[in-house]
């Protein structure tokens, strides 16, 4: 038991020491382009369920950095995110490799947690989500033009008892939330290592963006594709998001958890705000093919 809990620490003391390996790279940011946090949470209570996809949680760091101090692991990224070695891939990402490409570099940490419906079942019944945990961490390069993202992270993760999803959902019933205790953990997925690249290209709509920004009520929007290769998922998937509001900033972030999700400016800081306050919806859509879901 000693040994099963020491292991578990190391696991969350590896998982903490590469999300934090990022700061050495502070040295290399461009002035006036600040890092920041980006903190997601999802959890399926605030929609009145406890089952299936039952929560996530990210914290994550991301920071501007020049292209001539992208250390071992973001040179390698680069090669794959347009802006690289590899013509096509600049070609289905829309970046092409010149001056006005920015850089930004991201670490994070995640955690996501599958249930059943039945919390009392020891086995997931037929027809429904087996329990299982994920914890994982990510290094990623984002190539930014005016109008384009294209991002490229690769994760490290662990499945099972080392995500530490029984520990974590326990502790949050029992403190947080009063909900009720599920019994079936110990039958959870098997623990394993994954690995995974996973790549994202959104465009913005630059007619919709163009016709609006001097309007009250603007709205913005971008397409989007990309993907997953690896053992812990492999899917591809095409997508699009709109937004519509006043004073809409130049920055997005996606309201879904996702591994790689920070907050962009795929609008070029084109767009003077009136003021510090803005209001704003978001309607957006995505399609995936998936081949391989571990969980």
């Amino acid at each position: 038991m000693k040994l099963v809990k020491t292991f578990r620490l190391f696991v969350i003391g590896v998982a903490v020491c590469s999300f934090f390996t990022g700061l050495s790279s502070f040295g290399a940011e461009d002035a006036g382009q600040p890092s920041y946090v980006v903190f997601q949470l999802d959890n399926d209570l605030f929609t009145g369920s406890d089952r299936d996809y039952t929560n996530g949680a990210r914290i994550a760091w991301m920071g501007p950095i020049r292209e001539d101090a992208l250390n071992g692991i973001q040179r390698v990224l680069k090669r794959f995110s347009g802006a690289g070695k590899y013509p096509i891939l600049g070609s289905l990402s829309g970046v092409i490799d010149d001056e006005s490409i920015r850089y930004e570099w991201g670490y994070g940490l995640t955690q996501v947690m599958f249930t059943p419906e039945d919390y009392t079942a020891l086995e997931a019944p037929p027809g429904q989500r087996p329990y299982a945990g994920w914890l994982g961490v990510e290094a990623s390069l984002h190539a930014k033009t005016e109008n384009s993202v294209s991002s490229v992270v690769f994760v490290i993760g662990v499945t099972g008892k080392h995500s530490l999803a029984e520990e974590t959902q326990e502790w949050v019933h029992k403190n947080l939330s009063d909900s009720p205790i599920f019994q079936g953990w110990d039958s959870q997925i098997p623990s394993e290592i994954t690995f995974n690249i996973l790549v994202n290209r959104k465009r913005r709509f630059d007619v919709l963006v163009r016709n609006t920004k001097e309007w009250k009520i603007q709205f913005d929007g971008f397409s989007e594709y990309g993907g997953a290769l690896g053992n812990g998922l492999t899917r591809a998937y095409l997508g699009t998001m709109f937004r519509a509001g006043y004073n809409l900033p130049d920055q997005f972030i996606q309201p879904r958890l996702e591994i790689g999700n920070y907050s962009h400016e795929p609008f070029a800081a084109d767009n003077d705000l009136w003021s510090s306050f803005s209001i704003y919806s978001y309607l957006g859509g995505r399609t995936s093919w998936v081949l391989h879901n571990i969980t």
